[in-house]
């Protein structure tokens, strides 16, 4: 069998960037130092030239299944992958992603600022979020942020890539499991959950507050965030008054209501969306 002259790119092992107590996960790929033989080429050559994508996330097996879903691809190439915001922005800074595909929750930073600061420091960066939160909360921020896509983590291999396409071009995207929350809300008129009250909230308190509805307690919440827990306790105390709460056991109650009736409210725009399937064509997820 006639050997291939495509170079494959290597990975270096994991580099050590202490934060805290903890060494965040961080894999940058090497640059190609080999021009592709055009001998064995037999598309055009704009289409070999692979988007590099960033993956900044803190679930270890999602990441791994990101990495391998794209390395299956022809259309990208994983630049580098990481657990934490102040690494993910040496990344960016250093190999110029054309797309991040990020977490809303990182390690020393949340994902609304890094969103922020990826389109500050280029605008023409797409970032893709892939995330457990389906609440229309967090969807909305991100969007605001300067996300161009938004996907969870249930949703399938094949609609990420769809998205990481959609986005590439230009144009916005939500998955078949966000599109619909948006849809409800925009046909309501609504801009904010019914909660009116969470709308005060920072960003980072907002990822405070869906944590401690998922049940985290203040020592766990310092770890995830890479924070102490002196400062857990002052945004603790901030989303009392915010929230015109008198105990921590008071706050815990209120996010774990949130996040019950966030995920009913999705259960049954999923049960409506397999409904309205049998009737009409699969909706690719294009916003615009």
């Amino acid at each position: 069998m006639q050997k291939s002259h495509l170079h494959q790119q290597k990975s270096t092992a994991p580099a050590e960037a202490v934060a805290g107590n903890a060494q965040p996960v961080q894999y940058v790929c090497e640059p190609e130092t080999r021009p592709r033989a055009i001998s064995c080429l037999k598309t055009p050559i704009a289409s070999l030239i692979r988007a590099k994508v960033l993956i900044a996330h803190t679930t270890p097996l999602v990441r791994f299944a990101l990495a391998s879903l794209i390395k299956s691809s022809d259309r990208f190439t994983v630049c580098g992958q990481t657990d934490a915001a102040p690494v993910a922005r040496g990344i960016f800074i250093a190999r110029q992603p054309q797309i991040v595909i990020l977490g809303l929750t990182l390690h020393n930073g949340d994902g609304f600022e890094l969103i922020r600061d990826f389109r500050r420091l280029n605008s023409a960066a797409r970032v893709l979020v892939v995330s457990a939160q389906t609440d229309a909360l967090s969807i909305q921020r991100a969007f605001r942020a300067g996300a161009r896509g938004y996907a969870t983590t249930t949703d399938d291999p094949e609609e990420i890539l769809r998205a990481l396409e959609q986005i590439l071009i230009g144009r916005l995207y939500a998955s078949s499991s966000v599109l619909p929350r948006l849809l409800e809300y925009l046909a309501k008129g609504e801009v904010g959950p019914v909660k009116s009250e969470l709308r005060a909230l920072s960003d980072r308190e907002l990822q405070v507050f869906t944590l401690i509805g998922r049940g985290f307690g203040v020592s766990r919440l310092a770890h995830e965030l890479r924070l102490s827990i002196k400062t857990i306790e002052t945004y603790q105390t901030h989303l009392k008054q915010k929230l015109g709460l008198r105990t921590a056991a008071e706050l815990s109650e209120r996010a774990s209501h949130w996040i019950c009736a966030s995920m009913r409210r999705n259960l049954r725009l999923k049960k409506q969306l397999a409904f309205a399937s049998r009737f009409r064509p699969a909706n690719p997820g294009i916003c615009s």
